[in-house]
């Protein structure tokens, strides 16, 4: 292998770890606003009045 081939694979390599860089940029943004989104729903619940739920008699009571 000469310094051409061996500069042209060198030139690949890069160019693969750039598209895998750039998808797992995608992947982190994407799980960060999926954070986001959550924390928004978890805080909306949170700040949800909370509902009294019926007693329907005791439970160690069934047979």
């Amino acid at each position: 292998m000469d310094i051409f081939d061996a500069n042209s694979l060198v030139i690949e390599q890069a160019k693969a770890l750039r598209a895998e860089n750039s998808r797992l940029r995608q992947l982190a943004r994407a799980y960060v606003e999926q954070s986001r989104t959550l924390a928004r729903q978890s805080a909306a619940a949170r700040n949800q009045p909370r509902l009294a739920l019926p007693m329907i008699g005791d439970l160690t009571e069934i047979e």
